[in-house]
């Protein structure tokens, strides 16, 4: 698994962990709304990740719906599953939150170009710190 597709399946991960610490989803009985969107969390976790188109898709929906459903728990959420979702959800990020993932991308692409590991969080860490340098 490609370093882009495991750290959208791990931050994916910790949300769905951290929703079901909070209302309405940590409730005994879950209302029907809140028990589909659960599920269809999970079955992302389910289906296959990388080359399947289908996979970003249902990230774009699910977290379309999260933005929707439950503004108050968006916080919950890191930001650049917005970005790496795409479609829909690029419209719920910031002018500022654009620029830092724009400057990602480059980063990564000048990582990969040259064939060095990198860290998606580490490079968010630095880019959010412009004092450091980049490489």
């Amino acid at each position: 698994m490609n370093i882009r597709t495991a750290y959208i399946i791990n931050t994916l991960k910790q949300l769905n962990d951290r929703l079901l610490e909070h209302d309405p989803f940590n409730r005994e009985h879950l209302a029907e709304e809140e028990s589909d969107f659960i599920e269809k969390m999970g079955d992302l976790f389910t289906i296959p990740a990388e080359g399947n188109p289908e996979f970003l898709f249902e990230i774009q929906e699910l977290l379309s719906r999260f933005v929707r459903c439950y503004p108050n728990l968006v916080p919950l959420m890191k930001r650049e599953l917005l970005w790496f979702a795409g479609g829909e959800c690029l419209h719920f990020l910031g002018d500022e939150e654009l620029s830092v993932y724009e400057l990602l991308e480059e980063e990564i692409y000048q990582l990969e170009s040259s064939s060095q590991e990198y860290s998606i969080s580490e490079l968010l860490e630095k880019i959010r710190k412009p004092k450091q340098p980049l490489h």
